[in-house]
């Protein structure tokens, strides 16, 4: 007797330890991901105040439960990864715009106002020469000598007014190649605010799950608590009565049995409050903020769908590929770029510069201070050390090593969804199998009960029962969250489902990309 009781009390322990690691793993982890975004919203705040800031002491907690959808709509517009993001973009359409205006003349103008300590003037020094002059008696030299002179040439006060004018004509296809890695810079930005959203779309999707599953394990937790005071009741309505089927250490030790369970119920408790603050975190709402999920099961495993068709919608849409090839084109007007210079540059310019000054002769007489000029200027590299050359090389190689590591990145996409795709069929059959085992597991608890009320069966075979049928529920329940999150991590590599979906109702439409 001994020993069953032994059974039992290890099955029960066993099965609040199960439950309590069921909703572990979808929270706490979880909760501790999101620290790092939440001190970067803190400290994003201050700087972004007028660009309206996605700050979490900004937002409201929500009055109503939630379902998924609105959820994932919430975090869209709270979360300030998206919003990152999107800034992410915005500065590649600047980028863009930069390596656009080698396109257009650069014109410039200036102006500067000087004060010298004296007059500008001009020394002419002394100087003697000789001429000669034929005044009919032969020529005769004369000697002539100029005293030193001082001449004014402006005043002290001098002001000028200039514009530049510069135009590239050709400089070897060097300014085609930023602008086409500017735009593949945007492309990049824009794959990337796209990832960021589905990346939260997952995390939300997850964690949503995992506040469910939370609750539903508390909740199973509870009922099996309430059947084994219930069955210890019975035991102590049997024993006090003189029945000789239960002994007081039999009552005693269920007594035992279901304290123990009741305080690691606390535990359950403690999940349920993980998991929806690691939610609450994900919607970007304030530390203290809360929110409620308005599902309270699971539901069923999703179709699973072919791999091969995965795989290959994963090759054609999934973003860290896109990002990966816009890349690749960047480094090749990269390369384009470092050729271009062994090219000569064109470029066509023109100046028009003005003088104010109080005096009217010298430099700055009426008529001399307005000037212009134009010209054509060629720049052609000669000798550099070989640097060019150098940098030509290293482009290429990069090349070369990028082509190496498309091949590794996508073999990596394809096992990312292969391994989603095996583990949502996994979970599915576990699922089935699991609501099987269930009823049976259903029917023989209600069985033995009845059976333990008639004293056919002990006290020992009604608790296994009792507990036997929660493990058998707890690990459905564990199946069916497991389906969801294989399901979304898929989405994640090659899935945009639920951001159409959202775009269909009209959720967070302004913060979609």
């Amino acid at each position: 007797m001994a020993d069953s009781w032994r059974t039992v009390l290890l099955g029960a322990g066993v099965l609040l330890i199960a439950l309590s690691c069921l909703a572990v793993p979808c929270t706490v982890p979880a909760f501790a991901k999101d620290a790092a975004p939440a001190l970067v919203n803190d400290a994003a705040c201050p700087p972004c105040a007028s660009a309206r800031p996605r700050c979490p002491a900004s937002a409201q907690s929500p009055s109503q439960p939630l379902g998924l959808a609105q959820c994932i709509a919430l975090a869209l517009r709270n979360n300030a990864g998206p919003a990152a993001a999107r800034e992410g973009l915005a500065m590649a359409k600047a980028q863009h715009r930069q390596a656009l205006s080698a396109y257009w003349p650069q014109l410039t103008a200036s102006s500067s106002q000087t004060r010298l300590d004296r007059d500008l003037i001009f020394i002419y020094p002394e100087n003697s020469f000789d001429y000669t002059v034929d005044m009919g008696g032969g020529p005769m030299t004369m000697r002539t000598t100029v005293p030193e002179q001082r001449i004014r040439i402006a005043d002290r006060d001098i002001g000028e007014f200039r514009a530049d004018l510069g135009l590239l004509l050709y400089d070897g296809g060097r300014r085609e190649a930023r602008v086409r890695e500017a735009e593949a810079g945007q492309a990049a930005a824009a794959g990337e605010a796209r990832l960021t959203s589905l990346q939260l779309v997952h995390d939300v999707t997850t964690r949503y799950y995992g506040v469910v599953l939370a609750r539903a394990l508390r909740d199973l937790g509870r009922e099996t608590v309430q059947r084994l005071e219930a069955s210890r009741d019975v035991a102590e309505h049997f024993y006090k009565g003189g029945s000789q089927r239960v002994r007081k250490t039999d009552w005693l030790r269920a007594q035992v049995g279901v304290l123990g369970l009741r305080s690691l119920l606390a535990e359950l408790d403690s999940n349920v409050e993980l998991a929806e603050s690691a939610l609450a975190n994900t919607l970007g709402l304030p530390w203290d903020g809360r929110v409620r999920v308005a599902d309270t099961e699971l539901p069923a495993a999703p179709e699973t769908g072919d791999l091969d068709g995965a795989v290959a919608d994963a090759y054609r849409l999934n973003l860290d590929l896109a990002r990966f090839d816009a890349g690749v084109r960047a480094a090749e007007a990269r390369l384009d770029d470092a050729t271009g210079e062994y090219l000569p540059v064109v470029s066509l310019f023109g100046s028009l510069s003005t003088v104010t000054n109080a005096y009217d002769g010298g430099l700055v007489a009426e008529g001399e201070r307005t000037h212009g000029a134009t010209g054509l200027t060629v720049e052609l590299p000669l000798f550099e050390g070989f640097r060019t050359q150098a940098r030509v090389e290293e482009m290429r190689a990069r090349l070369r090593q990028l082509a190496h590591q498309r091949v590794l990145l996508r073999e990596g996409v394809a096992l990312r969804v292969k391994d989603a795709v095996l583990q949502e069929r996994r979970a599915a059959r576990q699922a089935a199998i699991g609501a099987e085992t269930e009823a049976v597991a259903t029917e023989s608890r209600a069985l033995t009960e009845r059976a333990y009320r008639e004293g056919l069966v002990d006290t020992r075979e009604l608790l296994e029962t009792q507990i036997y049928e929660a493990m058998v529920r707890a690990a459905r329940l564990r199946a069916l969250y497991e389906a969801q999150a294989a399901a979304a991590a898929r989405n994640l590599v090659a899935g945009t489902e639920i951001l159409e979906q959202l775009r269909e109702v009209g959720y967070g439409a302004r913060a979609l990309p």
